[in-house]
């Protein structure tokens, strides 16, 4: 499997070849046994010979060559196991560059081949976001299980326990007293010396986890981690990661999953509350954009006033409904960086912009994605 990234966006964007590059993503549906993507492909890059009949004839050769060359890659192909896939070609015909991804999250593009001079990026932006691998640590007060999770994909990767850490000592008996208080007393003492003891030392574990999750969280380019236990176990394990410069750590949940052995069951809740962090953090992007905007200070909202937003470097924070990303490739041949003929401002002039400036760039589903209705899916936080 691999993953898009912004990075990977972002260089994307400064690409453009002579004759152009071809988009393409596939959504491979798990239930379909008759191969619908082989005829979506086929017919998408049909119609985009189609659409360039008309072309001089260089252009229509190495269209024509880089079609065939698409063709020929997914003859054999066999659907075996990404959800989807992203791939960037250039249009040449004596072969060209390629850019390829097989995320486990399926693509939201609304075509599954599209035609510009430069890469479209929108849709890989919402795989980027949504896609990409992170950990999650399930915690409890002496052990702690770090997994990798993305969509469709669980893996087992670390089982610490307090034992492996722990210093070995043993707490000594002391002598038996004459005096029955006082000895009552001593083993009062001894107890609340155990307890401190171990409380110590159960700390010390959850920190030495998070600085040993921090480390492979930067060897798999994690850029989250999710957090499940209770309170005070997630603050040592943070601060165990924050002292080793680790990534965000995200309380998913008060709750012992550390015992859950069915994949599935802790998938089901793993995907459930990384979709809620999501929503819950998305709701505050905009609930604080479309404020900024509303007040004329640091926020815009619309397409229109996003844009020239952009063009004037001045967008630190684009946000925007992941359907209108989906719906960037609108047809087989587009023009990626000029508005649609109708007026409207298409998102991908929007996106490009806002990865070359170097902006952040978010894009949010459901109950997020409804409260971006009322300016046509787009807002944004500004610089100045």
């Amino acid at each position: 499997m691999s993953h898009p990234t912004f990075d990977d966006a972002r260089q994307l964007v400064e690409w453009r070849p002579r004759h152009g590059v071809i988009s393409v993503y596939l959504n491979f549906d798990p239930a379909d046994r008759g191969g619908a993507w082989r005829t979506e492909l086929r017919n998408g890059l049909a119609h985009l010979l189609e659409a360039q009949a008309d072309g001089d004839h260089e252009e229509r050769t190495a269209l024509r060559a880089t079609v065939e060359r698409l063709q020929e890659r997914f003859a054999n192909h066999e659907r075996g196991l990404p959800r989807g896939e992203a791939g960037f070609v250039e249009v040449s015909d004596n072969g060209g560059a390629e850019r390829w991804w097989s995320p486990h999250l399926p693509p939201r593009a609304a075509v599954c081949a599209c035609l510009a001079e430069r890469p479209v990026v929108s849709p890989l932006l919402y795989l980027a976001e949504h896609g990409c691998p992170r950990g999650v640590a399930l915690l409890s007060a002496e052990r702690v299980r770090l997994i990798e999770w993305a969509p469709g994909h669980l893996e087992q990767l670390q089982s610490w326990e307090l034992g492996v850490f722990s210093d070995d000592w043993r707490e000594r008996k002391a002598a038996q007293p004459v005096d029955p208080a006082r000895r009552q007393g001593v083993s009062a003492a001894g107890r609340d010396r155990f307890d401190d003891r171990l409380a110590d030392s159960r700390e010390r574990f959850l920190t030495r986890c998070g600085r040993l999750a921090a480390g492979i969280a930067a060897e798999r380019n994690w850029q989250q981690v999710d957090v499940f236990g209770a309170v005070e176990q997630a603050r040592c394990f943070r601060q165990g990661s924050v002292a080793a410069s680790g990534p965000p750590i995200e309380v998913a949940g008060e709750v012992d999953l550390i015992s859950v052995t069915d994949d599935g069951k802790l998938e089901a809740r793993i995907e459930e509350s990384a979709r809620r962090l999501a929503i819950e953090r998305d709701i505050c992007l905009i609930e604080h954009a479309l404020e900024e905007a509303r007040g004329g200070n640091r926020g815009v909202a619309g397409p229109q006033e996003t844009l020239a937003a952009l063009d004037e470097g001045r967008v630190s924070h684009l946000v925007v409904d992941a359907a209108h990303a989906a719906a960037a490739c609108s047809g087989p041949v587009v023009a990626a960086d000029r508005p649609s003929g109708n007026g409207e401002v298409a998102l991908e002039p929007l996106a490009g912009r806002a990865l070359a400036s170097g902006a952040k760039v978010s894009t949010v589903v459901d109950e997020a994605a409804e409260m971006l209705a009322p300016t046509d899916g787009v807002a944004a936080l500004l610089r100045y």
